[in-house]
């Protein structure tokens, strides 16, 4: 009997183990997939500025958190990247169709993209 009451408790302390496990895992996935939106969408709002012509401009509102998170988007010559609860999601850009070498972009701000002289020009939309 008490051998059979500690294999069920083993068997219990496993399964809650696996199971707080895949619980996280799904949280980091859901958290990843909404970064993943946001970098696409700031990539593509950025290939189409650039392609569009000069003066083409688009605006963009960043939502204030992501999965009740705060994060971090920066906007380099490299690509989009957005660093959310400890994980980080890209997406990558051309080189050179952005005017500054990077900016930082703050959550919940609208952002106003603008092609000046086939280059893209983020600035803060008030």
């Amino acid at each position: 009997m008490i051998i059979s009451l500690i294999i069920l408790l083993i068997i219990f302390t496993y399964i809650s183990s696996i199971t707080m496990t895949e619980f996280s895992s799904i949280d980091e996935t859901e958290n990843r997939k909404e970064s993943r939106i946001i970098t696409n969408d700031i990539k593509e709002i950025i290939i189409q500025v650039h392609q569009a012509g000069n003066g083409y401009s688009i605006k963009y509102h960043l939502p204030p958190k992501i999965n009740k998170e705060t994060y971090i988007l920066i906007i380099n010559d490299t690509g989009v990247f957005v660093n959310s609860h400890y994980q980080l999601t890209y997406s990558k850009i051309l080189p050179n169709i952005i005017k500054q070498k990077q900016y930082y972009l703050e959550p919940g701000n609208i952002y106003e993209f603008t092609n000046n002289n086939d280059t893209v020009e983020i600035i803060q939309d008030n």
